[in-house]
């Protein structure tokens, strides 16, 4: 990750060969935005394992971005995670998850905080996030978010704007 820069108004996209699936046939590479501190975040790892893995990685700076960022490029993702940590206090967390949710409605959020007492599958910080996960991650319980987030976010989605078209 090395070679990813951070800038306040544009994604810094990482371009990597496309994922290949095991009938070896392309898969487009998960475009992932990720809200935290560099370096030093603790989704660095997180984030190694999907660069090592073809995924498109964009890295945003969480203070300072401004609105016009969320207005421009937050739908041009397939899934958020947040370092909560970083952001700050309770409040700002939920202001933050929420200015996410309005400007990008088709985009699952997982929130990742070392401050939770544990990770939380069900839908009961649906208005901020689809999944919340204890730091540190542990393979286990990243790959079981992914596929939750998912879910939860659909019904979310479904909830507030009616049947979501096929992703």
């Amino acid at each position: 990750m090395s070679n990813q820069q951070t800038t306040a108004f544009r994604p810094t996209i990482v371009t990597a060969p496309p994922v290949t699936s095991r009938a070896h046939a392309p898969v487009a590479p998960v475009r992932i935005v990720a809200f935290c501190s560099l370096p030093g975040s603790p989704l660095d790892p997180l984030l190694d394992w999907f660069d090592a893995c073809g995924a498109r990685l964009s890295i945003m700076p969480i203070r300072g971005l401004p609105l016009e960022w969320f207005d421009r490029y937050a739908t041009a993702f397939d899934i958020a995670f947040v370092d909560a940590d970083f952001l700050g206090d309770d409040g700002t967390v939920i202001d933050f998850g929420l200015r996410l949710r309005r400007f990008a409605p088709e985009l699952p959020i997982i929130m990742i905080s070392s401050r939770v007492a544990e990770s939380d599958f069900s839908t009961e910080r649906k208005a901020i996030c689809d999944v919340t996960l204890r730091a540190p991650l542990t393979a286990k319980s990243l790959i079981e978010a992914l596929s939750i987030a998912t879910k939860n976010h659909d019904l979310w989605h479904e909830g507030r704007f009616g049947r979501m078209q096929s992703r």
